[in-house]
């Protein structure tokens, strides 16, 4: 990568970080673009060169957190660790308390909002792109489980990776919306989920 590549890129990830720390700060909504570009001395004219627009900004940001939440949950699958339902009650732990250290309640419900409201534009699909590399992970841990005999031979593993990613995101969904639930509550509902999807199977473990 030659110089100017270097600079154009470190530009971009300065933006980045500030506006994570603005939005984290002062809320997605009240942030605009000229208060990012204060912060990371730029013009908005270089951020819009390179975002186009406050949520594409705001998905960019998404996406980043999202390779770093990949790695943690190959990571998981990696470890082998004992017990279906623990498993993948950790997986939805380590997505709830990833998105908290990156953005805030607030700017989640934003993020959200923007995938429903932009579902047919490239926020939409682009976020939808992003989960679907999550329900791949989720599959991949099914696999490994089971191969140690702790998930049924007959059941398909796309199905049950897109219904417990599915349960998974319900509970995300309800930790975000208020900000009195605290991630035990939602760990405490995702466990009692998976008990009662596992008993349909005869698994309890």
């Amino acid at each position: 990568m030659g110089l100017r590549e270097r600079q154009k890129a470190g530009r971009r990830q300065r933006i980045l970080e500030m506006a994570q720390a603005r939005f984290q700060s002062d809320g997605y909504a009240a942030v605009t673009m000229e208060a990012i570009a204060g912060d990371a001395e730029v013009s908005v004219v270089t951020i819009y060169n390179h975002f186009n627009t406050k949520a594409g900004l705001l998905l960019a940001l998404v996406a980043e957190s999202d390779e770093i939440l990949i790695r943690q949950l190959k990571a998981l699958i990696a470890a082998k660790s004992a017990g279906f339902i623990d498993t993948v009650a950790r997986f939805g732990q380590i997505l709830r308390q990833h998105a908290m250290s990156y953005l805030t309640k607030a700017t989640w419900r934003e993020v959200v909002a923007a995938s429903i409201q932009e579902g047919s534009g490239e926020f939409g699909r682009t976020y939808l792109s992003l989960d679907r590399e999550l329900v791949n992970l989720m599959r991949l841990l099914i696999v490994d489980f089971r191969e140690r005999g702790e998930v049924p031979g007959a059941i398909d593993e796309d199905d049950l990776a897109d219904c417990l990613f599915s349960l998974q995101n319900i509970r995300f969904f309800q930790f975000i919306a208020d900000d009195e639930i605290g991630d035990e509550q939602i760990d405490h509902r995702f466990r009692a989920d998976l008990k009662s999807l596992s008993a349909l199977f005869g698994r309890t473990s």
